[in-house]
């Protein structure tokens, strides 16, 4: 005698046995990381950032990040510029938004060497700088990203000696005077310092520029890497004759500085 199973059995069979068959979903991977990395002349060459790009992906192959140089030659944060520079420096803020409105994860910066426009120290272009990178941490807190700021590399020429056995203080007191007397020579001769012809000891007026970055590191979100000090103690390794760009060694110092915070820029940026 046959035995008939009823259509439903039949169907719930079939269903069972199609389902059994279905392969599993792919895993969906998350989106890459994004990396902007924006700044003049020194970014734009790249070593430091190609060097940085190598480490990130070794680190994530089978996710790799996206890196995306946008330095720009004679480029600023502060607006201004020397009189006898050919055209008007690019200011990063003119053209920025739209760079910022592809909501990048991770944006680096790195300005400030040519933001004194190698003049002596005055408060109102190291006002400028400043509004400038404030305006950058808002512009990256608006679109959710992560803002990294590099410290500017020295401009590498200390600039005359002081006497021998001059203390501290007096340096500051023969500093102060130095600056004042130059300051007053660009008064008169605006033409008188430019990136041709720099004040001596315009690498002291970067040193009050990084110092100023570096009060604004866990504020807004934003972490500030120190690669003036790294540089500044193998100075002679970092610079060939120019003492506005590095070598490759003064690349791979900064790549190398920079990677050895990002651990615990990471964490940070996880943190709740």
């Amino acid at each position: 005698m046959k035995c008939i199973l009823p259509v439903s059995v039949i169907c719930l069979g079939l269903i069972c046995s199609s389902g059994a068959e279905e392969p599993a979903p792919a895993e969906v991977k998350p989106a890459p990381e994004t990396f902007f990395f924006l700044g003049d002349s020194i970014t734009k060459a790249g070593g430091y950032v190609r060097a940085i790009q190598s480490e990130l992906v070794k680190q994530n192959p089978t996710n790799p990040p996206q890196i995306h140089n946008f330095g720009h030659m004679s480029e600023t944060v502060s607006g201004l510029s020397e009189a006898y520079h050919p055209g008007r420096r690019p200011c990063v803020l003119n053209w920025v938004d739209a760079v910022f409105a592809e909501k990048p994860n991770w944006v680096i910066v790195c300005y400030g060497i040519n933001d004194g426009i190698y003049h002596p120290f005055s408060a109102e272009r190291f006002a400028a700088y400043q509004a400038g990178i404030e305006t950058l941490i808002k512009k990256a807190d608006a679109v959710g990203a992560r803002l990294i700021i590099l410290t500017p590399p020295p401009f590498a020429s200390a600039g005359p000696p002081f006497p021998p056995d001059t203390d501290a203080k007096t340096q500051e007191t023969l500093l102060a005077k130095a600056n004042a007397e130059a300051d007053a020579e660009a008064q008169a001769d605006p033409k008188k310092f430019g990136y041709r012809s720099a004040y001596p000891y315009y690498d002291r007026v970067l040193a009050r520029y990084c110092e100023w970055l570096l009060t604004l590191d866990g504020k807004s979100g934003v972490s500030v890497v120190d690669i003036r000090t790294p540089m500044l103690t193998r100075i002679k390794e970092t610079h060939n004759g120019d003492p506005i760009h590095p070598n490759g060694r003064g690349h791979a110092i900064m790549a190398e500085t920079f990677l050895k915070e990002w651990p615990a820029i990471q964490a940070k940026s996880k943190a709740p």
